[in-house]
């Protein structure tokens, strides 16, 4: 069994709504229905998929943004009734509003059985951190809400690079940090945040995460072994997904924190292939995941998986 959380779907909602704004979609996206999702996850032997339309919806006049978040949550949970074994979904939510994004939350996981929320890094340059978010984030510490996370990629290249290259791991690994250094991870642990592309370089640097947020910058404060443990402690319960850079991901994160991931549809045939190649473990391949989802787990644990079909 092979589980993918990091899957993008394109939404009809949404679709509408840029094509009435006169906008253009991203440069080279790919084409995305469910049959081609259902074809492309054959292909590689994906049992099922938890999408994520990871949108900033700022190009929205305000009042609209929450009925655009709504109309792509009911689109993706329609897709999850047509094929229930082969998806779930993560619900869009209408950041920066606090208040439409609780009340999103509350719809999304109750009333159309979504798995999880996904939200950017940052909107509008503002991050979790502000205490606008307080109560948003106790009410999904309380729910103990799965909460993918995506970064924002800038427009154009940096250093001649496509900055789905660097940047993107880099705002992620930004994202990390800023909670680390504000607390928001030790005074909500049970908000479980999967960070993709293997958490951008947090792995690989929770040595200096975890040193920035006991000196804040400060090199003269006095830190301990103990402190720096402590710290490193609580960004090992972070998840990470095994998009496009699985590495050595295993030999730096904890073995139960890491979900597979195939960044579908802009991960072409080839890199799919090389990246299913690369999972050795039954954990990383769905044990995590589906401890993480455990309705897509009961979905999937009736006997009745067919392996192939799209639904109907």
């Amino acid at each position: 069994m092979l589980i993918d959380v990091h899957h993008h779907a394109t939404t009809e909602a949404l679709t509408a709504r840029r094509d009435r704004a006169g906008l253009s979609a991203p440069p080279g996206m790919p084409a995305w229905t469910r049959e081609i999702a259902v074809e492309t996850m054959d292909s590689i032997g994906v049992t099922a998929s938890v999408l994520s339309v990871p949108a900033d919806l700022g190009w929205l006049p305000e009042h609209e943004r929450g009925a655009a978040a709504r109309d792509v949550n009911d689109e993706l949970a329609g897709i999850v009734a047509r094929a229930p074994q082969r998806f779930g979904a993560f619900a869009t939510i209408p950041l920066p509003d606090p208040d439409a994004a609780l009340a999103e939350t509350g719809r999304a996981l109750d009333d159309l059985g979504l798995d999880g929320v996904c939200v950017l890094t940052s909107y509008n340059g503002g991050y979790l951190t502000d205490e606008r978010y307080a109560e948003l984030l106790a009410e999904w510490n309380r729910r103990r809400v799965v909460v993918f996370v995506h970064p924002i990629l800038l427009p154009g290249p940096v250093a001649g690079l496509s900055p789905a290259l660097l940047e993107g791991t880099f705002d992620t690994t930004r994202f990390a940090t800023k909670l680390a250094a504000d607390r928001v991870l030790e005074r909500y642990p049970d908000v479980r945040f999967v960070l993709p592309h293997t958490g951008g370089m947090v792995p690989y640097v929770k040595w200096r995460i975890a040193l920035n947020a006991l000196q804040h910058g400060d090199f003269r404060v006095p830190v301990t072994r103990e402190a720096i443990d402590r710290e490193i402690a609580v960004l090992d319960a972070l998840y990470f997904d095994t998009t496009l850079n699985l590495g050595p991901l295993p030999k730096l994160a904890r073995a139960d924190r890491i979900l597979f991931g195939t960044d579908v549809p802009w991960a072409n045939p080839d890199v799919l292939r090389l990246q299913v190649e690369d999972v050795v473990d039954e954990a990383t391949a769905s044990g995590n995941a589906l401890r993480l989802f455990p309705e897509l787990a009961a979905r999937l644990g009736d006997g009745t998986f067919s392996g192939s079909s799209p639904g109907t």
